[in-house]
């Protein structure tokens, strides 16, 4: 930083001797600050010593920029690395920095009134000001930077704390309840995990931590491929059905969440609830399912192969249709289950004429050898009609959630 103040020989004489006596200049710069409103903050914070230190090389480089000789914005980028390490707020650092104009700028005053040069002072008066602005946003902008970098730091480390339970290497007792308590988490209530489906690197549950602190609700997050996974602590075990409300409402892609557990020990078991409630919703619906919540899904997610064997024999010939063809008659079934086995009903919400539904469910019988109006065949029919839409096959999803 180099200031040309395009002051009188006399004024940057008088900066010359404040510089010279910047030792005592600094106990009555600190004892000033310490003094001020900023009291508490900097004696509890930063050692006198410390800021003993930071006024002394700051004060050094405003009078020697006042002088218009070369100097570096070393000093003040330290003072806000300093102070943004020692959790000391920027508002007090700055401060800081204008009772250091202030002070310089009364000690140049009462030299120039006793030596007759207060005219000449008068005119350098914005370039002491243009060096305080200077220097205050150097150390600005290093105090921003540092709390950025610790904010990156904290952020990963609780991270790997979270990544710690889930994979269960936080141990099975007091190391898991400790990690909990480190991450904010230590509630009576049980907990959760959560894990949502990634989709093009879209946020997959936009605003979610407001909506359950909003509840009640703790949680941590953590980002892992494919997905985001989460813990949260509920304030009482009822607060389990309002997580899954909040967690619903938020998501833009499939949401399994685990069923709730008393012990952090059990977060490894939880996430695995959780990836496979994610997988009991078809794919690319959005939503939050609970593990357990619809057996017949979770069987068709826990086991595809044999949710795809079961669809072949059961739906037959019904699959070489054309899909056109199959889409109509699966999302036909479909609404005939939804609608409760009524025909009338599924014909209101199809838009057609029950005797339409009847004959497509006639097509349904002789494609497959399979009757809904016998228990067993509309069983067979409901799970391969499951595995049809979480495998992704044709027909509408809209009714996929179950």
């Amino acid at each position: 930083m180099t200031t040309a103040l395009g002051a009188d020989a006399h004024i940057t004489e008088l900066v010359g001797r404040l510089l010279a006596s910047v030792d005592p200049l600094t106990d009555e710069l600190t004892a000033e600050i310490l003094s001020g409103e900023h009291q508490y903050v900097e004696s509890t914070l930063l050692s006198h010593e410390q800021l003993r230190d930071a006024v002394h090389d700051n004060l050094r480089t405003l009078l020697t920029a006042l002088q218009g000789r070369p100097t570096s914005l070393d000093a003040p980028r330290a003072a806000g690395r300093l102070k943004a390490e020692r959790g000391i707020p920027l508002a007090a650092l700055l401060h800081a920095f204008r009772l250091a104009g202030r002070f310089i700028w009364d000690r140049l005053l009462v030299m120039a009134v006793a030596e007759d040069s207060t005219t000449e002072l008068l005119h350098m008066a914005s370039g002491i000001w243009v060096v305080i602005d200077e220097c205050s946003g150097a150390a600005a902008e290093a105090y921003r930077a540092t709390v950025e970098e610790q904010s990156r730091r904290d952020a990963a480390a609780r991270s790997v704390m979270l990544t710690t339970l889930l994979d269960g290497s936080a141990g099975n007792g007091a190391g898991a309840w400790e990690t909990v308590r480190v991450l904010g988490l230590d509630r009576q209530g049980p907990f959760l995990v959560v894990c949502a489906e990634v989709n093009d690197g879209t946020e997959p549950l936009p605003a979610v931590d407001a909506r359950l602190r909003s509840a009640g609700i703790g949680s941590e997050w953590i980002q892992q491929i494919g997905s985001r996974v989460g813990l949260l602590a509920l304030p009482n075990e009822h607060a389990a059905t309002t997580a899954a409300e909040q967690l619903a409402r938020s998501a833009v892609s499939r949401v399994g969440v685990s069923r709730p557990f008393a012990s952090p020990a059990q977060a490894p078991s939880a996430w695995r609830e959780a990836q496979m409630a994610a997988q009991c919703l078809p794919p690319g619906t959005d939503g939050a399912h609970v593990y357990g919540s619809s057996p017949i899904a979770l069987l068709a997610a826990a086991s595809p192969d044999i949710a795809a064997e079961v669809t072949r024999t059961v739906l037959g010939r019904l699959r070489d249709l054309p899909e056109p063809e199959q889409t109509l008659l699966l999302d036909t079934l479909e609404t005939w289950f939804t609608a409760g086995g009524s025909t009338t009903r599924a014909a209101e919400r199809l838009h057609c004429h029950r005797n339409t539904v009847l004959y497509r469910l006639n097509q349904i019988a002789a494609l497959t050898g399979r009757r809904t109006t016998d228990a067993d065949s509309s069983a067979e029919l409901y799970i391969a009609l499951r595995a049809v839409r979480l495998a992704g096959g044709t027909g509408s999803r809209a009714a996929g959630r179950a």
